[in-house]
């Protein structure tokens, strides 16, 4: 088990919560029953991530995961839309966040949220005592997958495709409307996703920031992105999660997941 220390949790309570999610966040939250979750984005209303977040329902509740340096202005930012809503949000300050290795039991007496599609499970709670707090694998096991938190650099700057989010589950596009649906939607059916995320493995520790552009080379080409985030890989390698114009013959929509070696030029 392995402490997150970068993630923390928000709590939805009250006879809306549900009905009052489905209408932020690009997941259908409606099709959660109790114990299940789902990734989902709050975009602005031009459809620009303002950060990833792992929505689950819990009896009458649901719980959130979201990154620590953002969550807070998030939060601030639904009680606006709440109106008349009966709902409560509040941080779930009490709670940390762990990882689960597939090594660890699953009676860890708090929630587990294990995504579709992914192998990654989170305990969201507060017996959580004993967990490491070497978390560089487990977000190297994230970013592979195409799990990217985003932080204060990279927050707002992109809509769900460009991250590849529609590839873990985070958005629907067949639920009723949310902020940036319009364009979120438009998108897809236009098939015109200007950026696509990429996964590389480069030689040595980058040391590079998030939101630095990055220029690489992917065998007898130069590649030009931006970082979103990056993780120690083996080897004394570093693994990056950039965004980057689409190469030839790649799909648009598709998550380049090269895990090779590349050369960091710039």
């Amino acid at each position: 088990m392995i402490h997150l220390s970068y993630l923390s949790t928000t709590r939805f309570s009250g006879p809306d919560a549900g009905s009052f999610l489905q209408s932020q966040l690009s997941a259908d939250i409606a099709v959660l029953t109790d114990g299940e979750s789902t990734f989902a984005t709050y975009c602005t209303a031009r459809g620009q991530v303002l950060g990833l977040l792992l929505v689950g329902s819990l009896g009458d509740s649901y719980v959130a995961i979201g990154a620590s340096e953002l969550l807070p202005a998030m939060v601030q930012r639904l009680r606006m839309f709440v109106l008349r809503a009966k709902v409560q949000i509040e941080i779930a300050q009490e709670m940390e966040v762990c990882g689960l290795l597939p090594s660890d039991s699953a009676e860890t007496g708090n929630a587990i949220f294990s995504p579709a599609g992914l192998s990654l499970r989170y305990s969201p709670g507060t017996e959580n005592s004993g967990a490491s707090e070497d978390a560089g694998q487990w977000k190297f096991t994230e970013l592979i997958q195409g799990v990217a938190w985003l932080d204060a650099q990279t927050s707002e700057k992109y809509i769900p495709q460009m991250l590849g989010f529609d590839t873990i589950g985070a958005v629907s596009f067949s639920k009723g409307c949310y902020p940036g649906q319009e364009i979120v939607a438009r998108t897809r059916y236009l098939g015109k996703v200007k950026r696509t995320p990429l996964i590389a493995t480069v030689e040595g520790q980058a040391g590079i920031g998030n939101g630095a552009r990055v220029q690489v080379n992917y065998g007898a080409e130069t590649v030009d992105g931006t970082l979103v985030d990056s993780a120690p890989a083996e080897n004394q390698n570093t693994l990056l999660f950039m965004v980057t114009r689409p190469r030839a013959g790649e799909k648009p929509d598709s998550i380049g997941c090269e895990n090779q070696s590349y050369e960091v030029v710039s």
